[in-house]
């Protein structure tokens, strides 16, 4: 049986082995750090560190599984008179509101990441794809649209586009804020509602 390596106890959660690992990265670089090093730092072994995650990049996406869920029950909670693009943009807001210093130096090194490093970049669309499918999904329920057809097809793309330009702008403005950046975007690309 793998014992911790070091004071913290064998229940940490992929939550505090992900804070970990980016304080580390925060601190040294990403391509700097192993998986050794995130392990020793958490005081837990490199076989703990993979039950939770197949690859450090990995750590970045700890929280999108929680984001998908909120933000499919945002949409399944909207009143079906409204406008689609203004409940897409208030559900994408909310999950991305930053509350916090420590949040917001999460979400800015995780979008710096997602723009230069290419193990990072390689897991966006599997990161993305709820997004997408409940974008779509909820396009077309809310505006009677079936959900193969062209519109909320264009819909799920378009979302992802919006928050893919929203954290560029970001990470080349750090100075800024992420939410007005995601509210220009996503009105820039969420196509019109057909019914007004």
């Amino acid at each position: 049986m793998t014992r911790p390596l070091g004071g913290r106890p064998a229940t940490t959660s992929a939550r505090e082995l992900a804070d970990t690992a980016q304080t580390l990265f925060l601190e040294r670089g990403f391509e700097q750090v192993s998986v050794e090093d995130i392990a020793a730092a958490a005081g837990v072994s490199r076989r703990t560190f993979f039950r939770y995650f197949s690859t450090k990049s990995d750590v970045l996406w700890v929280e999108t599984e929680s984001e998908n869920i909120q933000f499919a029950k945002l949409l399944a909670a909207a009143d079906p008179d409204r406008r689609y693009d203004e409940v897409l943009t208030e559900a994408a807001l909310s999950v991305h509101r930053i509350t916090t210093p420590d949040k917001r130096a999460w979400a800015l090194h995780r979008a710096q990441l997602v723009f230069s490093v290419p193990a990072v970049q390689a897991q966006i669309w599997g990161a993305f794809n709820g997004w997408r499918s409940e974008g779509r999904a909820f396009a077309a329920r809310q505006t009677g649209s079936p959900e193969g057809g062209f519109f909320p097809v264009a819909v799920g793309q378009a979302l992802v586009a919006a928050m893919l330009t929203g954290h560029q702008f970001w990470v080349e403005h750090p100075e800024t804020e992420l939410e007005p950046a995601l509210v220009q975007a996503l009105s820039l690309h969420l196509p019109p509602d057909p019914r007004f």
